[in-house]
């Protein structure tokens, strides 16, 4: 929201703790998919449902101002306040069983992920684009 916020001149500056940190991104829509896949398992098991892929809360602001022609470097801003008291540095999943077993794959990966956020964000606020 605050990518397109910024781009309509709502808002001036996106604040955000720990830009390193790696996380695993992945669509809300395919992991339900993946849920409804579990549940039509014969047999139960435990599944990680994730991309397995690495991408830093950089490189998503990077893939979601970019996605609008900004710099991300010239609206974010640090506060502590959002620092994670027991932060883990890096959170990737390994959905290999949710494959391997259910025949799951995720179609949707953390630059398409920011794109399509983006696009929502962009039409709540009214903002034309090319």
């Amino acid at each position: 929201m605050g990518v397109a916020n910024i781009a309509a001149g709502l808002q001036q500056h996106l604040y955000m703790g720990n830009l390193d940190a790696v996380r695993d991104w992945g669509y809300a829509k395919e992991y339900v998919q993946a849920m409804w896949m579990m549940l039509q398992s014969a047999e139960p098991n435990d599944y990680v449902i994730a991309t397995g892929t690495a991408n830093t809360v950089r490189d998503f602001l990077d893939y979601a101002f970019g996605h609008l022609g900004l710099e991300w470097q010239k609206y974010v801003r640090f506060d502590e306040r959002y620092l994670r008291p027991a932060e883990v540095d890096s959170l990737i999943g390994d959905p290999s069983a949710a494959e391997n077993k259910l025949g799951w794959k995720p179609r949707t990966y953390t630059a398409d992920l920011a794109r399509l956020m983006v696009d929502s964000d962009v039409k709540r606020v009214g903002l034309k684009t090319q």
